[in-house]
């Protein structure tokens, strides 16, 4: 009989294509809506969690806390505390100005930084020449190593410039580089923070741009050794600046922590579109009880014969809701493999999702809410299917 009804359900939903697919639409965009926010959500947890954690997770980030009148930029006597501990700790002042290779020109960041720069900033990595040295930082020696933005603008031709010359100018002065080595484009999450900037030693930085002040940072990144202890370093960290700046005048931000607010973000995200999936629900489930009490009254004959003929309310009740979790069904499957192909796609087109993830609870989620609309919107137009006299459906016209 469960076969027969389906059968029959089938037939009818057939016998009305076009209003069986506008009727589905609102089901299959809310089953689309929840399965991609719940998958996009873990791709991008995913994604983000592992380039974070491949830049390092021991890794620290100071700043001043600006909530804090007090508060005020980093010192070199604050670094040399801070160096003491087993930590790599980066210098690091930049200003935007103009740079011409030949005959090319573009705007330019120059990031005055101390040579141990690669080992504190783990996505640097050289795909041309080499970065500068201890000792070339130690007397201003005049040389550049480009990111791959800079290289691209000022060298279009050349993918490797390694002994041109750059000149630099910030405000009406003018400096001269030679390029020394390019680094490989940033890759993954990090490409969104990709620019034009080129690094040069520290001394000579300060050299150049004698309007900057010495030996003043507004923040400070600090590579910790493997094998130490995150959380001790944090704490040690914290103590010796409290100690020299006074509490609550600076923060300190972690990969953990960097994960835990992206992890937030997320989970809000998908709060908010998994909502605007279930109002696509509930409007196809409007949708589904109206087609179904339209199909009620356009069956209203057929159901009083099948009455005349013996059939019971149960199985009269049956025939319709199966109907209507067909269609639902339907409508979850369609949302379904248009959420996969879309998960496919945004995996392909952005840089930082590696893999698609989706999980089996979530394809169950998605097939449950299209028969949960179907049974629960098909309830009342299958009641009254069931509940029909049939002497009074044979009389209907």
């Amino acid at each position: 009989m469960i076969l027969e009804n389906l059968r029959s359900a089938l037939e009818a939903l057939a016998g009305n294509r076009l209003r069986s697919v506008l009727t589905l639409l609102g089901v299959m965009i809310g089953v689309f809506a929840v399965t991609t926010t719940i998958s996009l959500g873990a791709i991008a947890t995913a994604g983000i969690t592992g380039q974070l954690q491949a830049f390092g997770n021991q890794a620290l980030f100071i700043t001043p806390n600006e909530d804090n009148p007090a508060s005020t930029p980093f010192n070199d006597a604050d670094v040399d505390a801070l160096s003491r501990l087993p930590v790599s700790v980066l210098r690091q002042r930049s200003v935007r100005g103009v740079a011409r290779a030949g005959t090319e020109e573009a705007p330019l960041v120059v990031n005055g930084v101390t040579a141990n720069a690669p080992q504190v900033d783990r996505t640097i990595k050289m795909a041309r020449g080499r970065y500068f040295t201890e000792a070339e930082d130690r007397r201003a020696a005049p040389v550049m190593v480009l990111s791959a933005d800079a290289r691209e603008a000022l060298f279009p031709d050349d993918p490797n410039p390694v002994g041109r010359e750059v000149s630099v100018t910030v405000g009406g002065s003018r400096t001269f580089y030679t390029v020394i080595g390019a680094k490989e484009p940033l890759t993954g999450a990090f490409s969104f923070a990709a620019n034009a900037s080129a690094d040069v030693p520290l001394q000579t930085f300060y050299l150049a741009y004698p309007a900057v002040t010495r030996g003043e940072y507004p923040f400070l990144p600090i590579t910790v050794s493997l094998e130490r202890n995150l959380g001790d370093i944090e704490a040690q960290v914290n103590a010796i600046l409290a100690r020299r700046r006074g509490p609550d005048t600076f923060r300190i931000q972690t990969i953990e922590g960097a994960l835990t607010l992206f992890k937030t973000i997320t989970t809000i995200l998908q709060a908010v579109l998994g909502g605007i999936g279930a109002i696509s629900l509930l409007v196809g489930g409007i949708g589904i009880l109206n087609i179904m009490l339209v199909s009620v009254t356009e069956r209203t004959r057929e159901i009083g014969l099948r009455k005349a003929l013996g059939a019971k309310k149960g199985v009269i009740l049956q025939q319709f809701l199966i109907e209507a979790v067909a269609l639902t069904l339907v409508g979850g499957l369609v949302g379904l493999a248009a959420a996969i192909g879309t998960l496919y796609l945004a995996v392909a087109l952005v840089p930082f999702l590696d893999e698609v993830v989706l999980s089996p609870f979530t394809v169950l989620l998605g097939l449950f809410v299209s028969v949960a609309t179907g049974v629960v919107f098909g309830v009342w137009p299958a009641s009254r299917a069931a509940n029909l006299s049939p002497i009074e459906a044979l009389r209907y016209e």
